[in-house]
């Protein structure tokens, strides 16, 4: 099974205040119970925090899942082998509960000047001024390391009208995110976008999304 990340980088936070601002964060994650206190190995190449006993309150639940399938088993004519799994997805953990039972499923406080990138599932952005959607080419990369080596305000243009951006600026289907704080969610079910914008408003900065697939 391969590992992925949900990654919710502050964009603006400095190198000096990112130290404090993840023991702020951190500190209101365990308050609210959504990680346990205490670290372990529950992340890829480090130290996290595995889910705690309110982590439902950082995920979209379908709570309807299993009443589908009720309904489901009740009207429909099914053979005995559908009939058997239908059952045991109904008496089994749903798939918000099963990232519980997984080896890599905490979360990571990550300090630093980073490029927090998608992985596996590449890069695809959007330009603002012209609406276009692209796969920026190697000169990416060459910006990228620009702005690791410590140059702030390096940019990037789009490659149908022209116009520069920022290169912590650029958004899209795809993004990666630029900045010295990242929040990754290993494994865990698609965070809800009221969890988001809470904890956005806990950073007190701007933030960017990364969906990274290993």
């Amino acid at each position: 099974m391969s590992d992925h990340a949900q990654i919710v980088v502050d964009i603006e936070v400095s190198a000096e205040q990112a130290p404090e601002l993840t023991n702020i964060v951190r500190a209101w994650l365990v308050g609210e119970h959504i990680i346990e206190q205490e670290e372990s190995d529950s992340v890829l190449g480090g130290t996290g925090h595995r889910p705690g006993i309110n982590y439902r309150a950082a995920i979209g639940i379908d709570t309807d899942g299993k009443a589908r399938l009720q309904r489901l088993l009740g009207v429909a004519i099914v053979s005995p082998t559908w009939r058997a799994a239908l059952e045991e997805a109904i008496e089994g953990p749903t798939y918000q509960e099963s990232f519980l039972g997984l080896s890599t499923n905490g979360v990571e406080l990550a300090v630093g000047r980073r490029v927090f990138d998608a992985g596996g599932n590449g890069i695809e952005l959007q330009c603002d001024a012209c609406s276009v959607s692209f796969e920026p080419d190697d000169s990416w990369f060459d910006a990228v390391g620009a702005w690791f080596g410590g140059d702030d305000l390096v940019s990037f243009p789009c490659p149908s009208c022209g116009q520069q951006a920022l290169l912590t600026e650029w958004r899209g289907p795809w993004p990666w995110g630029f900045g010295n704080l990242g929040i990754a969610f290993w494994n865990w079910p698609p965070l809800s976008d009221d969890f988001i914008h809470a904890i956005t408003r806990k950073l007190g900065h701007r933030t960017v999304r990364v969906r990274r697939h290993l």
